[in-house]
């Protein structure tokens, strides 16, 4: 049965003069979809939305309370709203609630909260406006297994390490490579080829000489540090 067959035959639908949100018309197709799988689809549908919003709530709630603490202990004071441009702000502010919602690492909210501290102490305006939704946007889509390379190479800098060389325990090497690859793909490292070996199953990118550039030192600074 086709999903909007479904929705119909439900009655989950609206009347031309009814609006709805985006997240609204996603959240009705999701939980029509839940619903179509067999056995299993309507207790499924009835757990998840049951505690999704709830527990968006609460990230949104509690990452807010913990910011102005931590702003209040260090007497932390910011810029006069009046130095920002108040719409590029506001979006950047809608931008990073939604990343909030869905974010369910603490560490990752952490790095939001350095986000919102940076974002309100230097004025927000037109100029620095896509620059600062990249940020929030990248920062959103990073493992934390990125993050640790990017510190780690900031703490390196401006020293080149062998992408080869890189290793943690319990992460295997092509995960690493991977990792690198996605931090070279947001802009954030220069790298270079040291050599090129052929057959044999050879990874070449184990060969590559990798190091921070400028942008990813400003990406460090805006989101990873206090």
């Amino acid at each position: 049965m086709r999903l909007s067959n479904y929705i119909l035959r439900e009655g989950n639908f609206m009347s031309n003069d009814e609006k709805l949100s985006g997240r609204k018309k996603f959240d009705i197709i999701v939980e029509s979809g839940l619903q179509l799988i067999p056995t299993v689809g309507g207790p499924l549908a009835t757990a998840y939305f049951g505690t999704k919003n709830e527990k968006r709530f609460k990230r949104i709630e509690s990452f807010y309370e913990e910011f102005s603490r931590q702003m209040q202990e260090i007497d932390y004071r910011f810029k006069s709203i009046k130095s920002h441009d108040e719409d590029a702000l506001i979006a950047i502010i809608e931008r990073l609630n939604e990343k909030i919602e869905q974010e369910v690492l603490e560490k990752k909210r952490s790095y939001f909260k350095n986000f919102l501290k940076h974002t309100l102490s230097e004025s927000t305006n037109k100029n620095n406006f896509d620059e600062r939704r990249y940020f929030i946007d990248t920062l959103a889509d990073m493992t934390l297994l990125e993050v640790e390379l990017l510190n780690y190479l900031k703490s390196i800098h401006p020293d080149m390490t062998l992408v080869g060389s890189i290793n943690k325990p319990g992460v295997e090497q092509p995960v690493i490579v991977g990792a690198v690859g996605r931090i070279k793909n947001y802009g954030f490292i220069n790298a270079s080829q040291q050599s090129m070996t052929i057959g044999n199953g050879s990874d070449n990118a184990l060969n590559q000489a990798i190091s921070l550039n400028s942008f990813g030192q400003k990406f460090i600074g805006f989101c990873l540090r206090n």
